[in-house]
């Protein structure tokens, strides 16, 4: 497959470099978008693509997963042909879909389990359950749990632990905002209502992650009892941990989203409201009383944050100074902002999420079709935006299903940087 690219990112030329190395620099482009088919249950206007949530890269098979709530289903699309290949749901009452509030909608969260002989995608729906599905292939997909979280509204996002093999799931619109365990194997919660000491009701609770360094969780909390908010330690048997406070820390705007956690433990935290700002925390600082690495005080609005290893970058959603909707690379070595991506000519108001395949280095954002108050010059019928960074060499790919095997077989997978696009049969 090809297609034109169009330059509609800042950033400093590409520097002469090997192949497998990054660049001091990041040159992305609009390489193609992929259209994002209506289900039998979407009411949008020509059915176009508007709303969604997060997104999720399992890159042992090479399937970007999003959350889409106009078509009441989960989207898969293969990064190997970069085209929409399956969805889970998009029929009958499995998910909400798009309600008048986001605390009632679904999907939301989405995220990819490994277990052995099985390849599972947990989403959070808009009536407080998780479903599971296991993905035999991305046409068939049967679902093989549904989850109460005890809650009144949307079980939101979530993090895993391989190790325990537990589900964190927030329940961000509950009063107060509460987390679940959830054991993968059995369908069964582990431990239910975890809510965290100073947040009052109204506070919420965002993304979790879960950091091999701590054999922990750990979760953006928007404030304490109506403060600048921070990060929340979550054990695995559901007790409360550390409560990192970012008023203690000297942070004067924050509001915490997205999380993401990079290859020495440390949390790039998102801000979600105007004027706040993206924030670099080392829980392992300072004895253990974490510390502030460093801010990004041009990063606000964020929402969700990916962190790629095999480029060892940060992948931020949010706006820039003008209010613009981007995507902020920052180098995770560095901390240099390396490219501020463009979404548009016009602000897009729904640009929030963001994943990345570690094999191509593609970057995939949702785009949400035009709307009479933002329209959307790229896609106006809604899309998935993929850029490729001009700065390393195309090298051929695996096949999506092959990665899968060898992803089972705990082989890991080779860091090929940019790839050839095969043909689509």
């Amino acid at each position: 497959m090809t297609a034109t690219r169009y330059l509609i990112a800042t950033g400093a030329a590409a520097i002469s470099i090997a192949a497998a190395t990054p660049s001091a620099q990041a040159t992305y482009v609009l390489d193609t978008t992929i259209a994002v088919p209506a289900s039998s249950n979407n009411v949008q206007p020509g059915g176009a693509f508007t709303s969604f949530d997060i997104s999720f890269f399992d890159p042992s098979t090479q399937l970007y997963y999003v959350a889409d709530r106009s078509n009441a289903s989960v989207d898969i699309f293969s990064a190997q042909t970069n085209t929409f290949v399956g969805q889970i749901g998009g029929t009958g009452n499995l998910f909400t879909g798009q309600q008048a509030t986001t605390s009632t909608s679904g999907p939301n969260g989405v995220l990819v389990v490994n277990l052995p002989g099985q390849h599972q995608v947990y989403a959070g729906n808009g009536n407080s359950t998780v479903l599971g599905f296991n993905i035999v292939s991305p046409t068939n997909n049967p679902q093989v749990s549904t989850t109460s979280t005890a809650g009144s509204f949307r079980a939101d996002e979530m993090a895993f632990d391989p190790n325990t093999k537990l589900l964190l799931v927030a329940n961000n619109a509950d009063s107060p905002a509460h987390a679940t365990l959830i054991n993968t194997t059995t369908g069964a919660v582990a431990k239910s209502n975890i809510t965290i000491p100073g947040a009052a009701n109204t506070d919420g609770m965002e993304q979790p992650v879960y950091s091999p360094h701590t054999g922990t969780f750990f979760v953006s909390i928007p404030s304490f009892n109506g403060d600048q908010g921070g990060v929340a330690e979550i054990k695995t048997d559901g007790t409360v941990g550390r409560l990192f406070k970012f008023a203690a820390f000297g942070i004067a705007s924050a509001s915490p989203t997205g999380l993401a956690i990079d290859k020495n433990g440390r949390l790039l935290v998102g801000g979600g409201a105007s004027g706040s700002q993206a924030v670099l925390f080392d829980p392992a600082g300072n004895g253990g009383l974490g510390s502030i690495v460093t801010t990004f005080p041009q990063i606000s609005g964020s929402d969700q944050v990916w962190y790629d290893p095999t480029t060892d970058r940060w992948f931020v959603t949010g706006k820039d100074p003008a209010g613009n909707r981007v995507i902020t690379v920052i180098d995770s070595t560095t901390l240099q902002v390396l490219q501020v991506i463009q979404l548009g000519v016009s602000p897009l108001s729904n640009a929030h999420s963001v994943a990345v395949d570690p094999i191509s280095s593609e970057i995939f954002v949702p785009l949400a079709g035009s709307t009479s108050i933002v329209p959307n010059p790229i896609c106006p019928d809604g899309c998935i935006a993929v850029f490729a960074d001009n700065s390393v060499a195309a090298v051929p790919e695996p096949s999506t299903w092959a990665m899968m095997i060898l992803g089972f077989a705990g082989l890991g997978f080779m860091a090929y940087r940019r790839k050839n696009k095969m043909a689509v049969a």
